[in-house]
């Protein structure tokens, strides 16, 4: 039998600074965005380039399977297990087996508010107090990342983050909406005209907001025809889903792109998790059929890069149908991609490309 050892000498042995060091394993840690500083309302300095992250924990205009009020909570908690990432892989050039890609790694200040205000019972003080609060974030902190409930806590978000732009001097502020759904409705019989369902509908209403301004990416499910032709006419953009399926999201997305990048000083980008087909992202409030995979997903946000992306949202996680939690780790994984890596190159071949023999000698 081994002999056990002489705890008291262990213990002696070492010093609580010989830990600091050590990343923790995914599932310890305070649950703050990739295991970021938490910082409070009046110390929001995350430097020139970095992000501030909050939180939107409401889901009371929900129609079919509450939950989202879960999903910021569970996005924070699934991001810990990348929060060691950057120090075991931010000094090597890596490679994106899936596109050819080649990149690496950098590491940005990113700080946690903690969540917003919201009135479970109240929509309306949540979205006064939420556009109040994401209002001054946008003043003092140069990139915001929103953990959203229910799709409709993007109004609000947006709205205080295009005030706070207007603050600093900004002009236009684009808007786009990466969902299965356009979001365009204007009345709710259970939540009246505030709801998940009317969020695009409420932004496009803001004072001095233009169509040209907004654009829908991803979306799949039916609607009503005579809207769509609408929307269409009165200038917004829309990508389906199934157009970024057959094309491919650079193809699909280079127009939009070069428009707003030219047109906008800074974008606004919300995403409904239920843009994915349900099959790969169960933990969602609305089950989604034919949406977009998870790599049709992550190329549409690698071809955002070239937009000047001032704020993200993602909403509508809902972790108790997922006990999985892939849902909440997808976008954790998405997010983190986003945020951290730097020096994208052209796709290369693959060292096993079948093209790669056509290469000159040097290049293999």
């Amino acid at each position: 039998m081994a002999e056990l050892p002489d705890f008291a000498t262990l213990q002696n042995s070492v010093k609580a600074e010989d830990f600091e060091q050590d990343p923790l394993p995914g599932w310890a840690g305070i649950a703050t965005l990739f295991g970021a500083p938490a910082l409070a309302a009046g110390r929001m300095d995350v430097g020139e380039d970095g992000w501030l992250v909050s939180g939107v924990p409401f889901d009371a205009t929900a129609s079919s399977r509450p939950g989202a009020a879960e999903g910021p909570r569970a996005v924070r908690q699934a991001s810990l297990v990348f929060s060691s990432y950057l120090t075991s892989l931010g000094q090597w050039r890596m490679l994106d087996t899936r596109t050819g890609q080649t990149f690496r790694y950098r590491a940005p200040q990113v700080a946690d508010a903690g969540d917003l205000h919201v009135y479970p019972t109240d929509t309306v003080r949540t979205f006064q107090a939420v556009a109040a609060e994401s209002r001054r974030l946008s003043q003092s902190a140069p990139r915001l990342i929103f953990l959203n409930g229910d799709h409709s806590c993007t109004f609000p978000t947006f709205a205080g983050f295009r005030a706070g732009r207007l603050d600093r001097g900004a002009g236009r502020v684009g808007f786009i909406n990466i969902d299965h759904h356009f979001d365009f409705g204007n009345w709710s019989a259970l939540h009246g005209p505030l709801y998940h369902g009317s969020n695009s509908r409420r932004i496009s209403e803001i004072p001095q907001m233009r169509p040209e301004d907004m654009a829908f990416v991803g979306v799949g499910d039916v609607t009503k025809y005579d809207q769509y032709q609408e929307l269409i006419n009165r200038g917004f953009h829309a990508v389906p889903g199934y157009q970024i399926i057959r094309d491919g999201a650079a193809a699909s997305l280079r127009p939009l792109i070069e428009e707003l990048g030219s047109r906008c000083d800074t974008v606004y980008v919300s995403l409904d998790i239920d843009v994915i087909d349900s099959s790969s992202a169960t933990g969602t409030g609305h089950v989604t059929m034919g949406g977009l995979g998870i790599g049709h997903l992550l190329d549409v946000y690698d071809e955002l890069r070239a937009l000047p992306v001032g704020a993200f949202d993602v909403a509508e996680v809902a972790p108790r149908y997922d006990p999985s939690g892939a849902t909440a780790q997808i976008v954790a994984r998405l997010l983190f991609e986003f945020l951290f890596r730097t020096e994208c190159a052209p796709p290369e071949l693959a060292p096993w490309s079948d093209s790669a023999s056509e290469r000159p000698l040097e290049h293999q």
